[in-house]
């Protein structure tokens, strides 16, 4: 059953890169990231029978940022027209994307995701040692995938200090757990997915998880933001993107987030559309 807050996507639009999010002004960082399942089915969580799972909200943690990093659009124009073509083909019209580079060598990797499905066409190199591209996607059943829309607009929070530089957050300030008995374990994603994860509103944190807390396994984790950096924590997030992919579902993440003067990030405003769709085939990782 498709839960009730989500709508029907459209299959005919989205903001693809001839028609990129923008902030207005060129944001000063890039940092992707991606975990790749290693783990047996044997290692995921029990599912609990006729039971709602109530999924664990992280906390943000602060975020790495490196000045002078080409940003998205410019990696996307850098991106061979065949692959984007062959992206496309799979994606149908562009939702979410980024491009970054990749390596010591500088290649770009370009992921996508659409009605279509997810594709990452990621940099490889064939046995004779000539440069090719591996593409991987999660093509999704037709008229499966769904859209929420979420405008996050919190009013600001009592004045409290936050981490220092430098400083590594207590395992209470990682995450906050579920409050009843139903909980389920944090879903399995790595430390640096989980402090990017962490900046997203609770509500977009569940409609990412859902799916993957009754046992799912999650293959693919995928994250991309550009911003501002303001001593290790974001003042703005201009092209934040974060993917959970499973044998299933995809769920999505993408937008912008700014904190507002007088705000923390545990109240900055958020513009997000969160989509989730069935996977009916798998090519590639």
């Amino acid at each position: 059953m498709v839960p009730s807050e989500w709508e029907n996507a459209p299959s005919d639009s989205g903001h693809g890169p001839l028609q990129p999010w923008s902030a207005g002004r060129a944001a000063g960082i890039a940092r992707p990231g991606r975990d790749v399942a290693a783990r047996a089915p044997a290692d995921r969580s029990p599912a609990i029978a006729d039971q709602a799972r109530t999924p664990t909200t992280f906390r943000a943690q602060e975020l790495s940022f490196s000045s002078g990093a080409k940003l998205r659009d410019e990696c996307w124009s850098e991106l061979n027209g065949a692959i984007k073509a062959r992206i496309e083909a799979r994606t149908g019209p562009i939702h979410a994307w980024w491009a970054t580079v990749q390596g010591d060598d500088q290649r770009v990797k370009g992921v996508a995701f659409g009605p279509g499905g997810l594709c990452l066409a990621e940099p490889a190199i064939r046995t004779d040692h000539s440069p090719t591209y591996r593409l991987s996607s999660y093509l999704l059943r037709g008229g499966s995938l769904r859209r929420k829309a979420i405008e996050h607009r919190p009013p600001p929070g009592p004045a409290r200090s936050r981490p220092t530089a430098g400083t590594t957050p207590g395992p209470e300030n990682r995450y906050l757990p579920p409050p009843d008995s139903r909980a389920a374990p944090p879903i399995k994603i790595s430390a640096s997915a989980r402090r990017v994860f962490g900046y997203l509103p609770a509500y977009a944190q569940r409609l990412l998880q859902e799916p993957f807390l009754d046992g799912q396994e999650i293959l693919r984790t995928e994250w991309h933001y550009e911003g501002f950096d303001n001593n290790g924590w974001p003042s703005e997030l201009a092209n934040y993107t974060f993917v959970l992919a499973g044998p299933a579902q995809v769920t999505v993440a993408a937008g912008s987030m700014i904190v507002p003067a007088g705000h923390t990030v545990a109240t900055a405003h958020w513009s997000l559309a969160c989509y989730r769709g069935d996977v009916a085939q798998r090519i590639g990782q």
